[in-house]
């Protein structure tokens, strides 16, 4: 699972980890078990089950493939956001099947522009940034006048979004990639899209689905960043969408893609009972 920030990751996580899916993420490797010297499953004490490998860093992901997490078949879900170093971690003989959740960039950044001012849980990827609470958000995308800011599509191509420029040749590899490799899920489409996720990977009948369902797709209980939204349109909307021209682009993409993909459940639901439209 691409884990796009602010984009309902956290409650995807959150909802597989409940339904008592294997998981891979930095929960892997707590409580000792980043001294493990072979890959296992282990279990908690509430029964949710991890690999005991990170795939939250890269020092992580080595460590998963060294210790031959693709090949192993243990894993249900890899929790991750940085996705062309974990794909790295499989093989031709051994591939995962990415999905992921697309959210609108200029609400995503929106979003996330609020969090990092209360974010003081968040550990490490200068996420927690208390001083922007003393910034406004058009303030602080007029200083970001003349840049370009496309953090989906650098982390979708492994670039570095400070130094590294994108291009056109870059989008269209982007899109590529969505087309080929990435099952698409939207955030304003949420129950079709975990419906789609839960038919493609035989996980719809799981008799904990509707529980875990309820709690962290239906209520969001991970959904606590209230924030002022961008009205689409106005002054700081165009600005932003100058700055992340090449995300609106993707997600636009995204969204195409969505709509194709519906004929790969034609024949695998009954459109009267799921709905993944």
């Amino acid at each position: 699972y691409w884990h796009i920030h602010k984009a309902s990751g956290s409650s995807v996580k959150s909802y597989y980890t409940c339904m008592g899916k294997v998981m891979v993420d930095r929960v892997g490797v707590s409580n000792g078990h980043h001294e493990d010297k072979q890959i296992a499953v282990w279990e908690n004490k509430h029964h949710f089950r991890w690999v005991n490998v990170d795939s939250s860093t890269y020092d992580g992901l080595t460590r998963a493939k060294e210790l031959g997490l693709g090949n192993s078949g243990l894993a249900d879900v890899v929790v991750t956001a940085l996705l062309p170093a974990a794909l790295a971690v499989f093989s031709h003989s051994h591939q995962a099947r990415v999905f992921a959740l697309f959210r609108h960039p200029i609400d995503r950044a929106a979003s996330l522009y609020y969090y990092r001012q209360v974010s003081s849980w968040e550990v490490g990827q200068d996420v927690y940034r208390p001083d922007l609470a003393d910034v406004s958000i058009e303030e602080f995308y007029q200083r970001k006048r003349g840049t370009q800011d496309n953090p989906i599509l650098s982390a979708l191509l492994n670039k570095d979004r400070v130094v590294e420029t994108l291009t056109d040749e870059d989008l269209a590899k982007g899109k590529e990639i969505l087309e080929q490799k990435v099952l698409i899920g939207l955030t304003n489409k949420m129950e079709a899209s975990m419906n789609r996720f839960d038919t493609y990977f035989g996980w719809y009948d799981d008799e904990n689905r509707p529980r875990c369902r309820n709690l962290f797709i239906d209520q969001k209980v991970n959904s606590n960043n209230s924030y002022k939204h961008v009205e689409p349109g106005s002054q700081l909307w165009n600005e932003m969408a100058v700055i992340m021209d090449y995300d609106i682009k993707l997600y636009n993409y995204a969204v195409h893609l969505w709509h194709e993909q519906r004929k790969l459940f034609y024949d695998t639901v009954d459109f009267n009972l799921v709905q993944v439209l």
